[in-house]
């Protein structure tokens, strides 16, 4: 026969007890006492569709301009964010030209990144 290792922990007015992976938990809340006990796990659900890839693209504007075109070839309409070369986040006009291709519109010209996905 082998021996069988059993932990009991007292948490205010919880009483857990434990036997190898299985948990009882005892607890007493006003003049009720409450026992439970997990059940056995029940077998795996159905795989979930496969999720897209996640791609990003960067996009550098070296010279000044109000108006930049950016292809990407991300086969979507991606967010864009565009930081200016001081590190500050500017807002243009964006315009999706395809799934492949957005033009952006400001009013200065300046350079810097779009940073797309």
């Amino acid at each position: 026969m082998s021996e069988t290792n059993v932990t009991i922990g007292v948490v205010e007015n919880t009483i857990d007890i434990t036997q190898g992976q299985n948990t009882v938990v005892v607890s007493q809340v006003e003049n009720t006492i409450n026992v439970s006990a997990p059940g056995p796990q029940g077998p795996a659900g159905p795989q979930g569709p496969s999720g897209s890839s996640f791609a990003t693209y960067t996009h550098t504007q070296a010279s000044a301009a109000s108006t930049w075109t950016i292809v990407h070839n991300l086969g979507c309409r991606p967010s864009v964010t565009v930081v200016d070369s001081g590190g500050n986040v500017q807002i243009g006009e964006i315009l999706y030209d395809s799934n492949n291709q957005v033009t952006v519109t400001f009013a200065a010209a300046f350079g810097g990144y779009a940073y797309l996905n």
